[in-house]
């Protein structure tokens, strides 16, 4: 008779994974530095750590953008960071604005800004349960 001892664990790291999940929404910004010729084309890049959760679609010619896209990431911990970075999209350097890193340090739902490094100010927010 097969030991069920591999399987209990198994399914109980999956139910420990479905239940930790991170998820970030409205983001938007404030105040966007314009370029000597043209107001920004904004967009936002998240990362979880060092992994690559997504990037928003760009608002063009806005200085006061919003992005309607969540993101997700499922294998999220207490202690993980989440980091977000505002960049300016051009023809061929996107030009970077700023950006925020915050460590996961609760369960809940929490709504945050960041000053950008060249001016103007992301918002968002995140849960994590």
């Amino acid at each position: 008779m097969a030991s069920s001892l591999p399987l209990i664990v198994l399914l109980l790291c999956c139910v420990g994974l479905a239940h930790s999940y991170l998820r970030v929404s409205n983001l938007r910004a404030q105040n966007l530095r314009p370029t000597k010729y043209s107001k920004p084309d904004g967009y936002v890049k998240l990362y979880y750590g060092s992994i690559f959760m997504g990037q928003t679609s760009f608002v063009r010619g806005n200085r006061d953008p919003s992005w309607p896209q969540s993101f997700n990431y499922y294998s999220a911990k207490l202690g993980g960071r989440l980091t977000v970075k505002v960049y300016d999209k051009n023809a061929v350097f996107d030009d970077y604005l700023g950006g925020c890193t915050t460590v996961i340090f609760k369960r809940g739902i929490y709504s945050g800004w960041c000053n950008l490094s060249t001016g103007g100010t992301l918002y968002l927010t995140y849960s994590f349960r």
